[in-house]
């Protein structure tokens, strides 16, 4: 679900070395390279967190879906697993597993498969967002 605060930036800032700081509204969140890359190993790698945003959309929507038929979700999880593809460097798979705690009716299978495939993250993903991106420099001073 998007809020009304989703327009407002997501702003990234260099720490050191590898190793970034990403603002989201009032939030902070480290990322950073694994030793083997150079980083410090301090947080995620900023791929990684496509993954994480997707499982955690999904696992929203599950869970949403759960309590509005007051199905168990205590114990529910997502698991994501990311298959990386070269030329160009890319996330070319998400494989997507919603582990529940318990059956649930075979009624609510096919929609709840539905509604995970729902989440923005997802639709995102599947329907290719458009980037742009622009150089900001400041101006050079008059001689």
């Amino acid at each position: 679900m998007l809020d009304e605060n989703s327009n407002s930036p997501i702003v990234v800032t260099h720490d050191a070395g590898a190793r970034f700081t990403v603002q989201v509204r009032s939030h902070r969140l480290i990322v950073d390279q694994p030793h083997s890359g150079g980083g410090e190993d301090s947080g995620p790698m900023p791929i990684e967190l496509l993954g994480a945003s997707l499982g955690s959309c999904i696992a929203f929507y599950v869970q949403k879906f759960l309590q509005s038929r007051e199905l168990p979700s205590a114990g529910m999880r997502v698991e994501v697993e990311q298959r990386s593809e070269r030329k160009p460097s890319r996330v070319a798979e998400f494989i997507v597993r919603v582990v529940l705690p318990t059956p649930i009716p075979g009624a609510y299978a096919e929609m709840l498969e539905r509604v995970a495939r729902s989440c923005p993250a997802h639709n995102t993903l599947e329907r290719s967002a458009r980037v742009h991106v622009s150089i900001e420099t400041p101006a050079l001073a008059a001689a």
